[in-house]
């Protein structure tokens, strides 16, 4: 019906996000942190859990934060530590947090021998340990001056000043980032709007590399906005900061997760269901209009299912039944569904029937008619509860037809004595 559905879709879903921060719907999640110092300074996982509450929201969470961590350096990485491991596979985690050694990105040999690779490896652990999980991964912010930094014989370029730093640190973390179809969070994208904009909140400690309150206040904004996908703005708890710091921050970590929220990848390829179908007889044929679907579940309200993606369907009964799809993409669904009617045009052959003894429904399934060649002495039709709706035992013809107009949707059963035997068969109204 749309010619865009998936920009459509985008826009219903930020205004549901929207609506739900203005009026305060909560949302409770769980978290597992993995990173170092720059994660466990000012207890960013307890700060951002605060902010959270503040806006009626819960976040569930534990972390570990060994100092100098990387994700995966066998010296002190992620992937080799067991508690780090062991976090992993404790809970059916909403989100995991990966936050890497601030320069292992910016020197080519760290992180194309140790970032990239262990970023992959932790993200399978994460999804073999829970498939739903998601993976964020925090874009470091750069050093106060830019300049070069060197670890053991291997340096990144000499950065002219944090900007330049923050540029390349960027890059390489979407790069990763894509690599893993992870969640970015763009800590160090709003550090640095936060800095071009003239620097008016100190967002360094002393040593010009790890966070001052302010700029883990403001890491844990954006972190909000990415995990709840809600804006922080107008949240009440300030952390220790002043009303007017608190709120120029939260506007800073809005503006930055919310102008291009694809590019961190809030939003996937969320699916649509939608079908139609023709039918020949008893027989359906549905074919999928589904978009950014990976799998299908087909319910055809009898009983019988189907997970390809045009199946086909041959109903044994009359009746009117409901054909359910239902689509999946990353433990994203949707469902569309119609109804069917089905009928059977001719119930009974023979069958257990005298050969000169025929029950049949009318096209329009409005009645059951009965052709006979011998005598008849009665045909009766009950519910399934034996009330009897329908008894006469006075046949003067060879053909009888009873009108099911009246009678409610269900099973009946039709019943014909023929003076030797009684024969029962039920039909669907």
């Amino acid at each position: 019906m749309f010619k865009n559905r998936k920009h459509i879709i985008y826009l219903i879903l930020l205004l549901i996000l929207l609506s739900q921060s203005l009026v305060g719907i909560s949302d409770s999640i769980k978290v597992l942190y993995l990173g170092n110092s720059h994660t466990f300074w000012h207890d960013l996982p307890q700060l951002t859990a605060n902010l959270a509450l503040a806006n009626g929201d819960t976040i569930v969470f534990e972390s570990n934060t060994p100092g100098g961590c990387t994700l995966g350096h066998p010296s002190n990485g992620h992937l080799f530590n067991s508690t780090s491991l062991t976090l992993i596979n404790s809970m059916n985690w909403d989100y995991v947090v990966l936050q890497e050694h601030s320069l292992f990105a910016v020197i080519d040999h760290y992180k194309n021998t140790y970032t990239y690779p262990a970023a992959r490896a932790l993200d399978s652990l994460i999804k073999d340990n829970y498939e739903c999980t998601k993976t964020i991964l925090q874009t470091i912010w750069g050093k106060k001056q830019g300049g070069q930094h060197c670890i053991n014989s291997y340096c990144s370029l000499d950065f002219d000043d944090f900007s330049h730093m923050q540029d390349s640190l960027t890059t390489n973390y979407l790069r990763i980032g894509d690599s893993i179809s992870s969640i970015i969070a763009p800590t160090g994208v709003a550090w640095q709007q936060s800095i071009e904009n003239g620097d008016p909140i100190e967002l360094f400690d002393v040593d010009e590399s790890h966070p001052s309150l302010a700029g883990h206040y403001l890491t844990a904004c954006v972190y909000y906005a990415v995990m709840f996908q809600k804006s922080p703005e107008g949240i009440s708890y300030y952390g220790g900061l002043t009303q007017s710091e608190a709120v120029y921050l939260q506007q800073v970590a809005d503006q930055v997760v919310f102008s291009n929220p694809e590019l961190w990848n809030l939003y996937p390829e969320i699916p649509i269901a939608g079908f139609e179908y023709s039918q020949s007889e008893n027989t359906v044929y549905c074919t999928d209009l589904s978009t950014n679907a990976e799998s299908y579940l087909w319910d055809f309200g009898d009983g019988n299912s189907d997970t390809t993606q045009n199946p086909s369907h041959t109903y044994t009964s009359s009746g009117t039944f409901l054909i359910k799809q239902e689509v999946g993409n990353y433990c994203l669904y949707d469902d569309d569904s119609q109804t069917v009617d089905i009928v059977i045009t001719n119930i009974d052959e023979s069958d257990g029937f005298l050969e000169n003894i025929k029950i049949y429904n009318e096209v329009n399934n409005t009645k059951v008619s009965v052709k006979w060649y011998d005598d008849i002495n009665e045909i009766k039709v009950y519910r399934v509860d034996g009330t009897i709706v329908y008894d006469n035992n006075y046949i003067n013809n060879t053909l009888f037809s009873f009108n099911m107009n009246n009678l409610s949707n269900g099973l009946y059963i039709l019943s014909i004595d023929d003076g030797k035997s009684i024969y029962t068969r039920k039909f669907i109204k």
